[in-house]
């Protein structure tokens, strides 16, 4: 399908490329970054539901770009990127690569399908190889910019029947500290996020579904989630809190943080 362009850019103001911006942590990220200022390119594989996030970051005041884009087609990463920097001029301040996909889930080594490990390493790893392929060498020619690859933190520990959702996570954080130490010297940083569960539609339709399977409500649902999680503060994260820890690496504070990984968890991680 072929991209859709919303509204040019009138001169000056940072810009930004979001992956997985349809739904979610890439859509609620996508608009507090237009609220921020800056010129938005959304790119996910729903077209509808990028044009509605690119009316809302429009109505916000920012130009916006829907890139229809299947991270696992590196030919179509290709057009999108072609297609972004045409409409940027040529200009990038900061690439959040936040889409991902959880792949089989309980599912051990031995029984999971080489094909469903090759779809999640395909999209969790390779797609954020490719938009940097891409991107980096603009924002090293421009000495300037910042990428944040939202990893998670079954990349940091491991998990049974999550093989290879936590192998991808685990890369991409090689892959991160690699290109921060690459393109250090060029005024551009590389950091990770790692969220733990996020309160997600997708999320949420699993603690309702264990809800009903166990007779117990919603919320007792959540709390014993939580607790087999291992989180300290009890409480799943929000997509406000990735969406503040990248303004903070984006932002000022960021400015000499680079190749670091920050757990956004409830301290799962400790």
């Amino acid at each position: 399908m072929d991209d859709i362009v919303f509204g040019g850019m009138n001169g000056g103001g940072q810009i930004a490329l979001v992956t997985g911006a349809s739904s979610g942590t890439g859509a609620d990220l996508a608009l507090a970054l237009a609220v921020d200022g800056y010129h938005v390119a959304l790119l996910g594989r729903r077209a509808e539901a990028l044009k509605e996030v690119a009316e809302r970051v429009k109505q916000l005041g920012s130009a916006a770009c829907t890139l229809v884009c299947d991270l696992q087609d590196e030919e179509a990463v290709a057009a999108s990127m072609k297609t972004f920097l045409k409409w940027s001029g040529d200009r990038i301040d900061l690439l959040v690569n936040v889409a991902g996909i959880p792949g089989p889930v309980g599912v051990p080594v031995g029984e999971l399908a080489v094909t469903d490990f090759d779809a999640v390493m395909a999209t969790n790893l390779r797609g954020p190889f490719l938009t940097m392929s891409h991107l980096l060498p603009v924002m090293c020619k421009l000495g300037r910019g910042r990428v944040i690859n939202i990893g998670g933190n079954h990349g940091m520990r491991g998990r049974a029947g999550r093989s290879s959702y936590s192998a991808s996570k685990w890369a991409l954080r090689g892959l991160t500290r690699s290109a921060a130490l690459e393109v250090g010297r060029y005024g551009v940083t590389v950091n990770y996020i790692a969220p733990g569960p996020i309160a997600v539609d997708r999320m949420r339709a699993g603690w309702e579904k264990r809800a009903e399977d166990e007779g117990v409500d919603v919320q007792t649902s959540i709390d014993r989630y939580i607790t087999e999680m291992g989180a300290v503060l009890r409480r799943p994260s929000e997509t406000a809190d990735v969406v503040e820890m990248v303004r903070f690496l984006a932002g000022d504070g960021g400015r000499n943080i680079t190749g670091q990984e920050l757990v956004v968890d409830g301290g799962v991680i400790v």
